[in-house]
């Protein structure tokens, strides 16, 4: 995104702001103006282009298919919120790494009953949580569209939320897997441990690297453990191996968790200056900001005058503000205070390290060509953030 998309979406969210208990409804116009702000190329492969083939080798393209079906059978009041968000596309990696890892278990065999539900219902977890962000994070894009919150408003977007969730325990209950059930609810409870954290670390300046990578295990890496954990259970595999696919799901979930923060730290100095004032506003510690921050001290007290004048012009009405006035010059300028702590540089070795864990959980599971694609996964969604 460059700079004057980062400004007009920045602008927008301002709007969205003063009325954050009505309905978001948006112009035909804006909505163009959303949906170009938002289909900028940022690296963020879905799984067909992490491995070609693997679509149609692991079934995903009856995942997408019964993805859109389970879209279609929400309560007609929540169903387009559903199907947009489902029709918008995305990564599919979670229930890729299910696919993957039930047949990384039992490589003698060729089907795990259960192991297509428990893809789906990961996948319908994820779907609520971005639902639900949204709503807590006043977001206006998804996926390079309105986000459902800016179309059929917050009450909507939090109840499709919620339907999806439902239907996630539904299926993981149907899926007859044992263990099943108990890993989605334990797996439920680590993503609204994290959600809570970070919550409450919404325009604090004071959170640590622990913090950031603690929010980062359990808001990404616990469904991502959960995704390889269900492949195992859906094997029907020992314990100690359902086990390490877990501990190979969060590990490979918190690195890919750390290179999409890191993602953001590829633009000009200013639009990242905004994206880092935009993060920790809403309780978004990523890694590498904390990381600066503890080599900088310094620059907590330069955040905190940030983020202060950044509510303040929240309340003003500026949209024809000039840009030396929207993106002062400090913000640029503490921007390349992060970047000179050497802070990205540490975050990424972090990632690495969480990969190099994935990659030994691994051990664990029999050799086997699939045993080797998990692998390619972990490497390939660090990778993106080079």
């Amino acid at each position: 995104m460059n700079f004057h998309e980062n400004l007009k979406v920045q602008n927008l969210l301002k709007l969205a702001k003063l009325f954050p208990r009505r309905k978001a409804t948006v112009t035909t116009a804006t909505q163009r103006d959303l949906i170009q702000a938002a289909s900028h190329p940022a690296a963020r492969p879905s799984a067909g282009e992490l491995l070609p083939g693997a679509l149609a080798a692991e079934g995903m393209i009856r995942i997408e298919r019964l993805l859109q079906k389970a879209a279609r059978g929400a309560p007609i009041e929540l169903r387009r919120a559903c199907e947009d968000l489902v029709g918008a596309g995305g990564k599919r990696v979670r229930p890729l790494l299910t696919m993957l890892s039930a047949r990384a278990s039992r490589p003698d065999r060729k089907q795990a009953k259960g192991r297509v539900a428990l893809a789906l219902a990961a996948e319908l977890c994820h779907s609520a949580t971005l639902l639900h962000d949204d709503v807590i994070d006043d977001g206006l894009t998804r996926r390079g569209l309105p986000a459902p919150r800016v179309a059929y408003g917050n009450g909507v977007s939090v109840l499709a939320g919620d339907w999806m969730l439902s239907s996630a325990l539904e299926l993981a209950l149907r899926s007859k897997v044992p263990g099943g059930v108990e890993a989605l609810v334990r797996t439920l409870r680590e993503l609204v441990s994290g959600e809570g954290r970070q919550l409450a670390l919404r325009g604090d300046v004071s959170f640590s690297s622990e913090d950031a990578l603690w929010v980062a295990k359990m808001k990404t890496g616990a469904l991502f453990g959960f995704c390889a954990e269900a492949g195992g259970l859906a094997a029907r595999a020992p314990k100690p191996l359902c086990d390490s696919l877990r501990r190979f799901g969060q590990a490979c979930g918190t690195a890919f968790q750390i290179s999409d923060d890191l993602l953001d730290f590829q633009s000009d100095a200013a639009a990242m200056g905004k994206a880092v004032l935009a993060d920790v506003a809403e309780g978004k510690a990523s890694l590498p900001v904390a990381l600066a921050l503890e080599k900088n001290p310094a620059l907590r007290g330069e955040l905190r005058a940030l983020l202060s004048d950044e509510l303040k012009q929240a309340d003003m009405p500026n949209m024809g503000a000039p840009v030396d006035e929207l993106v002062p010059a400090r913000v640029r300028t503490f921007a390349a205070k992060i970047l000179r702590t050497s802070a990205l540089t540490t975050a990424r070795k972090i990632a690495e390290r969480e990969r190099d864990v994935a990659l030994a959980a691994l051990n664990e599971v029999p050799p086997s060509e699939t045993r080797d694609l998990l692998a390619l996964v972990a490497a390939l969604l660090l990778d993106r953030s080079k």
